[in-house]
């Protein structure tokens, strides 16, 4: 594995190959291996570091001195002239990273504000004082001292201009010797002086924020884009600083910002819709805002609502609630967004009447959990809307409140959940099922089932089967989805401008996922399965693709699976009787037709809850061959045409644009898209790609010396570009501090008795030596008080007093068991049955 050389030299330093980690010598006076590995020869001809410059060693004082070795055009010369002092700088600046070391900006003369003296001086210029630190010092310091080492070495490198009598500045001071050696060409990067973050680094490092992407993820991004992190122009830091200074930049001008955007919105944009309280020392209290998308939305899709308050919060813990309706294409749909700082029935009604007031009038049914401050808003201010409980909220309790081992053991929850959930009972057979399982399981006297049956007409589906468009929201799922949404891309700890940004990146993603559904519509065509049966063929050029399938199921099961029995005529009408063989159990379903102008009713009254006719009443419209699909059961809110497309990107738009940022930006995205476009397309010709890269060179050189009049933007003005707005002087709007709200808990909350028992299982109880019973001690004990204070007291009056405790004991547990209600993170729901058990 080892050769050795004929170098026989005693000076030799060990060294390690770092591959194998076998030893082998250097000799350092011949630079020859004395002894090398054979596989790896590592270190044979030197480090690969090469210092940069020209080192010059003092014959007197052995002191070493360094010069870069820059072209002669570059080297500054003793009377040169400049029109301006940041030339000057540039000059120097550029001479100094050709030779790699770095320039700061050092003594300034100036005459009536006109500069008539400068100094540049080497970074390394000077020295840093240590502050002293003595760790066996008694006293603490009061400040934690971080351990920076410092740059400064002295250095006496300096470029000294002045103003002559021709308004000109002349050097006339230059010293080229450096002591220290100077950076490697490819460690410039490095450097503060050599990196900064640019327009695109900001650009980047916001829009990443948008899609609530951190800056560190953000330099990533940005490094791969880049092909490496030499590239970048800019470190991890610097993005980490960018970000934390916007945030400085918001500070408490938070809440006055995003009202300030938002009001801005209300200027420009048509139709826009935005309202705010605050109290009375000036706290946002409660936000709300819609716009004209929303509001045409509304229009069209708000005949059912859910609205829910979002545990996805901001840095305030401020609650996000949005109003959440169905689309034709049957998703998710946002009607409008609020921010409220406390969930009580003041701010609620406050919030749907700004609702109501913004849109005309209020849904026809409007779906909820079980919250009282909620229920109580929507008696007040909606009272005509119908207020539905979310099912599953309920539902879900059923076990913790039954008991489980009902739930697990037998088939009650089965059974119960068969009644509960199921469109096709009336209230009448719903009412005689329910009695009949709850005496099957000997549960007709619990009182949690009491309550929530009194609650039936809230929330049960048989008393929901006449209201219009009342089947599309059962539950509140879909806020939970919507919420669920907005939480990918927003993170508690983000700032209201920042919530903002999300918010309008998050709708803009919805509209176009609505614009893509639409397309498919239009653009596809779906697969007919039955072709004889013309009203298929008709229901996909009408619907949207997501309701066609599902009618196309409806007709399927109506020509395969529904059968007509018999038949009346009453009057114009023909009864036919069907039978649905999916539904053995059940009775026959009864369709009224009109053949003159084909008016239909089905009793299932899937119309009626859904907007869309049922596999019973296509089986009779297939019996009496109707030709035409009725138009009158043609709901607009599911067909192709419900509501036109929005413009792409209109949500990020305000209309307020003074320094025409908007144009700005179009331009660079236009002149990466073309130069995207010319890569794409000269890809795989080299020499004309190579060629398009020196065009682009020259365009740079010339770029790089002409001359703009106009200064940069300052750091706040770019910060006020980047969010959109700027704080004003003093806030009128702050932001909540130690906002609490429902479900945050506290640090004295109220324990199960499973949690009792689990923090007293395995301790030693304590037991009273006079009475025997646990919880308490001789000197607790009330018996042994009784006795103390009054020892005359007689028998008759003792056994009273035995009997009295034991009386206080037992209202102690029926206490206990009077407050043992089931509490899980959404301790809110609960408080009906808290009302209840009241």
């Amino acid at each position: 594995m080892y050769t050795l050389c004929f170098c026989r030299c005693s000076r030799r330093c060990s060294y390690m190959c770092f591959i194998c980690f076998n030893m082998f010598f250097f000799c350092r006076i011949h630079s020859c291996t004395v002894l090398r590995c054979v596989l790896h020869p590592v270190l044979r001809d030197g480090p690969s570091y090469q210092p940069r410059g020209v080192e010059h060693v003092s014959p007197s004082s052995g002191k070493k001195t360094y010069t870069p070795n820059s072209p002669p055009s570059m080297t500054p010369v003793v009377g040169m002239v400049f029109d301006t002092v940041d030339a000057a700088y540039n000059f120097y600046k550029a001479y100094a990273q050709a030779g790699g070391w770095t320039v700061r900006k050092g003594t300034e003369h100036s005459n009536h504000g006109v500069t008539v003296n400068k100094y540049f001086v080497c970074s390394k210029e000077g020295h840093k004082v240590f502050k002293p630190v003595d760790t066996l010092s008694d006293q603490p310091p009061t400040r934690w001292v971080r351990r920076v080492p410092s740059k400064r070495t002295g250095c006496q490198a300096e470029f000294r201009i002045k103003l002559n009598d021709d308004k000109k500045y002349v050097l006339y001071y230059f010293t080229e010797a450096h002591n220290h050696a100077f950076v490697h060409e490819e460690d410039l990067h490095f450097l503060r002086e050599n990196r900064s973050l640019t327009r695109s680094h900001e650009d980047m490092i916001k829009k990443m924020s948008n899609l609530n992407i951190g800056p560190v993820r953000a330099f990533n991004i940005m490094k791969e884009l880049c092909g490496g992190f030499d590239n970048v122009g800019a470190t991890k830091c610097d993005f980490k600083n960018f970000k934390k200074e916007l945030n400085v930049f918001i500070g408490e001008f938070d809440a006055e910002m995003i009202v300030k955007r938002l009001t801005r919105k209300k200027e420009f944009l048509p139709n826009f819709t935005c309202e705010y309280q605050t109290t009375e020392e000036g706290v946002l209290k409660c936000l709300f805002w819609a716009d004209e998308e929303m509001k045409r939305n509304f229009y069209m899709f708000g005949d059912v609502v859910s609205f829910d308050a979002t545990y996805k919060r901001n840095k305030y813990n401020m609650m996000f609630v949005p109003f959440t309706g169905i689309d034709n294409h049957n998703r998710n749909v946002t009607l409008g967004a609020s921010i409220i700082g406390s969930e009580t029935a003041e701010t609620y009604s406050w919030l749907l009447k700004v609702f109501k007031d913004a849109f005309g009038y209020a849904p026809r049914v409007i779906v909820t959990d079980q919250d009282p401050a909620m229920k109580r808003a929507i008696e007040d201010v909606w009272p005509n809307s119908r207020h539905r409980l979310c099912m599953w909220h309920i539902m879900d309790k059923l076990t913790t409140k039954v008991g489980p081992t009902i739930c697990a053991n037998t088939d009650f929850r089965k059974r119960l959940s068969a009644i509960v959930w199921t469109d096709s009972l009336l209230p009448e057979a719903f009412e005689t099922e329910w009695a009949a399982v709850l005496n099957e399981f000997n549960l007709s006297d619990h009182e949690w089932l009491i309550y929530i049956y009194g609650l039936r007409q809230s929330w049960i589906p048989a008393y929901y089967r006449e209201e219009e468009m009342s089947g599309l929201m059962r539950t509140s799922s879909q806020s939970e989805s919507e919420n669920h949404f907005f939480g990918k891309i927003c993170n508690p700890k983000c700032t209201l401008v920042e919530f903002l940004s999300h918010f309008d990146t998050a709708v803009e993603a919805q509209r176009h996922e609505h614009r893509k559904n639409d397309h498919d519509t239009r653009y596809t065509s779906p697969d007919i399965w039955n072709p004889d049966f013309v009203l298929e063929k008709q229901a996909s050029e009408t619907y949207t693709r997501t309701i066609f399938f599902d009618v196309q199921l409806e007709i399927q099961h109506g020509i395969h699976r529904c059968a007509s029995v018999r038949l009346e005529h009453i009057a114009d009408f023909i009864k036919f009787y069907v039978k649905d063989l999916d539904q053995p159990t059940t009775a026959f379903y009864e369709v009224m037709i009109r053949e003159e102008d084909v008016t239909v009713k089905c009793s299932c009254n899937r119309f009626e809850q859904f907007g869309l006719l049922c596999c019973h009443v296509f089986c009779i419209l297939r019996i009496l061959d109707v030709r035409e699909f009725p138009r009158q059961y043609i709901l607009r809110r599911w067909t192709r045409e419900a509501v036109p497309n929005s413009s792409p990107g209109s949500i990020l738009t305000d209309g307020g644009d003074p320094d025409r940022s908007v144009e700005v930006n179009q331009c660079i995205r236009e002149i990466s898209n073309v130069t995207e476009y010319v890569i794409n397309k000269l890809v795989s010709k080299f020499d004309e790609m190579c060629n398009f890269r020196d065009h682009i060179k020259q365009f740079m050189s010339v770029a790089h010396d002409a001359h703009f009049d106009a200064p940069p933007k300052s750091r706040r003005n770019r910060f006020a570009e980047l969010l959109g707005v700027a704080p004003t002087e003093t806030a009128t709007i702050r932001v909540p501090i130690g906002t609490r709200f429902k479900g945050c808990g506290s640090h004295k909350r109220m324990k199960s008795k499973k949690e009792q028992a689990i923090s007293q299982a395995g301790k030693k109880r304590t037991r009273c030596s006079k009475c025997k019973k646990f919880g308490h001690n001789s000197r607790t004990c009330g018996k042994y008080n009784v006795k103390e204070k009054g020892a005359s007291t007689s028998k008759k009056a003792d056994v009273g007093a035995e009997e009295a405790e034991d009386t206080d004991g037992d209202a102690g547990t029926s206490s206990d068991d009077g407050d043992d209600v089931f509490y899980t993170s959404e301790t809110a729901e609960d408080a009906d049955d808290e009302q209840m058990l009241e």
